[in-house]
């Protein structure tokens, strides 16, 4: 039981890790990904965070290694977090290349699909 408890508490460090190897090619990223997180199941709490840290700080430098030098991909907006959870959007009219008008969410761009039951909610 304790290994689940341990491997909870280190999700946040798994998610530096995906953050880490974004830049890295394709054919790369799962292995480095997977590397990465074997070496931080074996650690506490306290020391993966520490290492998920010093993999962050050194991920630029690991991207140079691993590619050709270019510039490290820029990384993809986020959307707000009333939006992602569908909870609120900013609905606006906008009109496609013929003409026809659509609205859709002014801060994430979803498309606004009538269910015809705002009456239910007085919306």
């Amino acid at each position: 039981m304790r290994k689940k408890q341990t491997r909870a508490s280190v999700r946040f460090a798994v998610s530096a890790m995906e953050r880490a190897t974004e830049g890295v090619p394709s054919e790369m990223r799962n292995r480095y990904h997977d590397e990465l997180v074997a070496e931080m199941h074996e650690l506490g709490r306290v020391a993966a965070w520490r290492h998920a840290l010093g993999v962050a700080m050194s991920s630029s430098s690991m991207h140079a290694a691993l590619t050709d030098g270019g510039p490290a991909p820029e990384p993809q907006p986020r959307h707000p977090a009333t939006c992602r959870m569908n909870l609120h959007h900013v609905w606006v009219t906008r009109h496609t290349s013929d003409g026809k008008l659509y609205r859709a969410c002014s801060r994430c761009g979803k498309e606004y699909v009538n269910t015809g039951t705002a009456w239910l909610i007085g919306g």
